[in-house]
């Protein structure tokens, strides 16, 4: 597989990382899901292609990840997919467990849950939205990591590398993007089909998420042994 192809599968199983689909999930819920999306947006793009741009450069400085096949690059790759894998079982165990039915002491009124993180990033409006950008993609999953190494190791010059980190991200939210973009042209047809897409990745998020860790996850542990036996 080439060096691009590897990185467009890697941005592609990067849109799938469970943080990111439950705050799409969660803001496709409100009235206003755009402003909310966007702001996360911006946040996450200023953060991702910023750490980005500076681990490629520190990356392909560092004498450890000199040669054809440096024992760190396929470090990283086998990590990163292990990480992968238990996300991967983890998701996979939550998604086969049936719902739970209400029971009596169920129905007995009492405190209200505390909101999550996430549910508390998206239901605050856009500041709070842009600063969880900001703070959930700092380190958004275990391929974008792999994929900077891949740049990092890549045969092109530096302006070259700083528009393949920018494309890997914005291909990485666009599950982010595409109801913006929607939004825009055909505000009325979108709500049905942004409900319509709600309701399916609610019901089958963490199971596609879990299917495309596992793949992707399997492939990078092969691809790092292959290299450090080689």
């Amino acid at each position: 597989m080439s060096d691009w192809l590897e990185l467009l599968v890697l941005a592609l199983a990067s849109t799938f990382w469970p943080t990111l689909i439950l705050i799409v999930v969660l803001a496709l819920r409100l009235d206003r899901p755009v402003k909310i999306l966007l702001w996360f947006l911006i946040g996450g793009l200023l953060t991702t292609v910023s750490v980005g741009i500076a681990v490629v450069f520190a990356l392909q400085d560092a004498s450890f990840m000199t040669g054809s096949h440096p024992p760190a690059g396929s470090a990283v790759d086998i990590v990163g997919g292990l990480l992968s894998l238990l996300a991967a079982f983890v998701l996979g165990r939550r998604s086969r467990k049936p719902p739970v039915e209400p029971t009596a002491a169920d129905e007995v009124p009492s405190e209200p849950k505390k909101p999550s993180m996430a549910q508390r990033a998206v239901g605050q409006g856009a500041p709070i939205a842009f600063v969880a950008g900001v703070v959930l993609n700092i380190v958004p999953g275990t391929f974008p990591i792999v994929a900077l190494k891949d740049i990092a190791e890549l045969d092109a010059s530096d302006g070259a590398k700083i528009a393949t980190i920018i494309v890997f991200y914005v291909i990485m939210f666009a599950f982010v993007e595409i109801p913006i973009v929607a939004y825009l042209f055909a505000p009325t047809r979108t709500i049905t089909a942004v409900d319509d897409f709600n309701s399916w990745l609610g019901r089958n998020g963490r199971r596609v998420a879990a299917y495309v860790l596992a793949v992707v996850g399997t492939y990078l542990v092969v691809r790092g042994i292959v290299q450090l036996l080689s």
